[in-house]
């Protein structure tokens, strides 16, 4: 396994933030009281969760999501969280077996601390909680106008696999783009690479996942509390590559709460088509009146992937060791943390038999330290300040058979955020400042692009604000969310005359923005639309590359002069919850100018082999589609589901479809809960994907039924939340093929696989 090199280390970026996050948790106290000075502070806010008979409930995790707080109830069911200005705050809690609860806290600028009680209701159906990603006011999911996922608790049991991409690609609108599986990335709606954006705690993951399809994602699944995803355009509060959607894995890394008590998490995982194993354990507890620390790992061992019908996909093991410190001061106003994280990895990239790629093996390692504070302000229309900031190192070598090294891959990334939580009158919401860099050097024979480094700058203003007569209707009100951004983002080259020619600056100046508009038909149901304008700035592959790419097997060419991807779009969802059935489907059509595409001109000579000769370009693109799922909770145990997704990409001026669109999809299942136990059936039926652009990489794929069961048993024991899932996919060991897997002519997916995975919580 591989090392993080010294010098990677003595970046000057991580050395001060490392420096002033150090100094300043030790002195946050008296930081916190001088800011303190002039007003006290606003009440603490104490809770307590029971379920619906007043018992009370441990291990329920509570969200506070303006201000991205979180922490757990105590063997009593309570909880504290203190240092909150005055202002109204919506509560998310969850528990597994539970609906999620959700309560709107207001606290006053002083007086006696605020004390709430919230009632959690046992039900088998999945019920969405407040999704942070999508919004910064802490919105109900109901009243957000983008689709959304939120796959936590037993859902997150039922659908945990080796990879996060996996984890998610039987929701509604999530696919794979599959090449092993290791390397993986999510699909969003016919969009992935870099136009999914993927975080860790709200923070870009800085690896290259997504500039390759053998590159893999550098976050273990088992390390989720939570995983949320943003179905659509998010580029008003991420900026640059997030056109298709958002991926956020959430483990809550970073210390914003004194536990009131030692809080942990086990995660073990074996699966028979990958044998071999994975685990990942964390816990936080109290340093101190004001400090907690937060300390995870996680290990990952797996054998070749076994395909449907029995075939070994020969050099996709893998190995991964990974790890997280944080620590965080919560005084009265002012809260601080820090976490260092480390991410260790080895996997061998697929490739078929005889072909001399076959037998590269790529070693790398991800570190890097993330910061947060948040500053409570004594002004009521700006009452909260975020600062965010991360930086991030990553390495990786692409080795031959031969033990030759023939690419290393160095990259290293630098964030800084700032978010102030806003409150004019009806409106609330945020504004913010993000800035974005990247050093980008990659060396070797093999090299696709010359090094190249990448800054963006970006300003945001998000506002909501019910349009009702009353204000005590706020909460089941129609309501505006509108949204505007500004990007300046800029990629220069590095002169390389002998292989790639002179350097090069480009630049991509973007305007963002959204209006969405929530309606509640009754109180069960409600109508929800928006219209937005995103951007994607071409990659430094799309733009630069000259080089034949192994993991594609084509040889690359990019082009300079390329400008922004633009996408203008509409949504409409209709949403429907209740207490025996919940339901939301989903309409979307995005116009895209400038959609990069690969595109197969002819081949070309590589070492004495002919191989496709890809010119990228641009033209007008449009994707739209459909997308729904319900569940119905029939009598006292059985609930039935069914879900549905078709996405339609094709040129704009009638030059056939998009390439590596994944099929149209239908799917239902059955589900028996009672008490601890659980056990499911579900079929999902993949069509054949005809509509591709031909020659060797685009080919068609056939149509595919696959079965899947599950079993859970849960209990509590000595205030120990405990559940074992057992779970087979695939059970009849169908061999089919992925779609949007750029591999796809040689690598079936996974084929009958036995999942065994036990999770502790304390």
């Amino acid at each position: 396994m591989s090392a993080i090199q010294p010098r990677l280390l003595s970046r000057p970026f991580a050395c001060a933030l490392l420096s002033a996050l150090l100094l300043a948790i030790p002195g946050s106290r008296a930081l916190a009281s001088a800011h303190a000075a002039p007003h006290a502070a606003a009440p603490a806010l104490l809770g307590v969760v029971v379920d619906t008979a007043g018992t009370p409930l441990p291990n329920a995790r509570v969200t506070v999501s303006e201000v991205g707080r979180a922490t757990t109830t105590d063997a009593e069911g309570r909880f504290t969280i203190r240092g909150l200005p005055p202002g109204e705050y919506h509560l998310s809690i969850l528990l597994l077996g539970f609906a999620p609860g959700h309560i709107v806290a207001r606290i006053p600028a002083d007086g006696p601390d605020v004390r709430v009680r919230v009632a959690l209701r046992p039900t088998p159906l999945r019920l969405s909680a407040v999704v942070v990603s999508a919004t910064p006011t802490g919105t109900e999911t109901e009243r957000l106008t983008q689709a959304t996922v939120d796959l936590s608790g037993a859902a997150l049991a039922r659908q945990v696999a080796s990879s996060v991409a996996a984890s998610l690609a039987s929701e509604p609108g999530v696919s794979q783009r599959f090449a092993g599986p290791t390397a993986s990335m999510p699909v969003i709606r016919g969009l992935t690479g870099d136009r999914v954006l993927m975080l860790q705690d709200g923070e870009r993951a800085g690896d290259l996942a997504s500039s390759s399809s053998d590159h893999a994602l550098s976050v273990d699944p088992l390390a989720a509390q939570r995983i949320e995803v943003v179905r659509g355009p998010a580029s008003l509060l991420y900026g640059n590559s997030a056109l298709g959607g958002v991926v956020n894995v959430i483990s809550n890394d970073i210390p914003t709460a004194v536990p009131t008590h030692l809080e942990g998490t086990l995660g073990m995982q074996t699966e028979s088509a990958t044998p071999g194993a994975a685990i990942n354990a964390g816990v936080s507890t109290r340093l101190g009146t004001g400090g907690a620390l937060s300390v995870r790992a996680g290990l990952r061992d797996m054998a070749p992937l076994r395909t449907g019908g029995g075939p070994v996909l020969d050099g996709t093991d893998s190995k991964a060791i990974n790890g997280t410190i944080g620590y965080g001061h919560i005084g009265e106003r002012l809260n601080v943390g820090l976490a260092l994280r480390w991410y260790d990895f080895a996997y061998g990239v697929a490739a078929p038999a005889g072909d001399p790629e076959a037998g590269i093996r790529i070693d790398g390692v991800r570190g890097g330290v993330s910061a947060k504070s948040g500053l409570q302000l004594n002004s009521s229309r700006v009452p909260y300040l975020r600062l965010e900031g991360t930086s991030q190192w990553y390495t990786h070598d692409e080795i031959e058979p031969s033990g030759e090294i023939a690419t290393n891959f160095n990259l290293q990334t630098q964030t800084l955020n700032t978010q102030a939580t806003t409150a004019f009158g009806p409106f609330k919401g945020a504004m913010g400042v993000q800035a974005l860099f990247k050093q980008y050097h990659p060396t070797g024979d093999e090299a696709l692009t010359p090094p190249a480094d990448s800054r963006g700058i970006g300003v945001f203003l998000f506002q909501e604000v019910p349009l009702a007569r009353h204000a005590d209707d706020a909460e089941h009100a129609t309501t505006l969310q509108l949204g505007a951004r500004y990007d300046d983002y800029r990629i220069v080259s590095e002169d390389r005359p002998a292989t790639f020619g002179p350097g090069i600056t480009t630049s991509f100046r973007n305007a963002s923005g959204s209006v969405g508009l929530s309606v509640p038909i009754g109180d069960r149901v409600t109508l929800s639309g928006s219209v937005a304008r995103a951007f994607r700035a071409p990659t430094v592959e799309e733009l630069f590359s000259d080089a034949y790419h192994a993991a594609a097997g084509t040889y690359d060419i990019g082009d300079p002069t390329f400008t922004s991807e633009t996408s203008t779009g509409g949504e409409a969802i209709l949403r429907a919850t209740g207490e025996r059935m919940t339901g939301q489907l989903s309409v979307y059509r995005n116009a895209v100018a400038n959609y990069v595409t690969p595109n197969i001109v002819g081949d070309t000579l590589v070492d004495g082999e002919l191989v496709p000769l890809n010119r990228f370009t641009q033209e007008d693109a449009v994707l739209h589609g459909v997308e729904g799922s319900a569940e119905v909770h029939l009598g006292s145990a059985f609930v039935v589901s069914v879900m549905g997704d078709l996405v339609r990409g094709e040129f704009s001026d009638g030059g056939g479809a998009l390439p590596f669109m994944p099929p149209a999809r239908v799917g239902g299942g059955v589900r028996w809960e009672r008490d601890e136990l659980r056990f499911g059936a579900e079929l999902r039926h993949g069509f054949a994907q005809s509509r591709v652009t031909g020659g060797d990489v685009d080919i068609p794929t056939d149509a595919y039924t696959v079965v899947n069961l599950t079993a859970g048993k849960s209990w509590l024991m000595r205030n120990v939340m405990h559940q074992v899932t057992l779970r087979a996919d695939n059970l009849f060991d169908e061999r089919y093929f992925d779609a949007a897997s750029r591999i796809k002519r040689f690598a079936a997916n996974p084929g009958r696989n036995v999942s065994l995975i036990y999770q502790m919580l304390f």
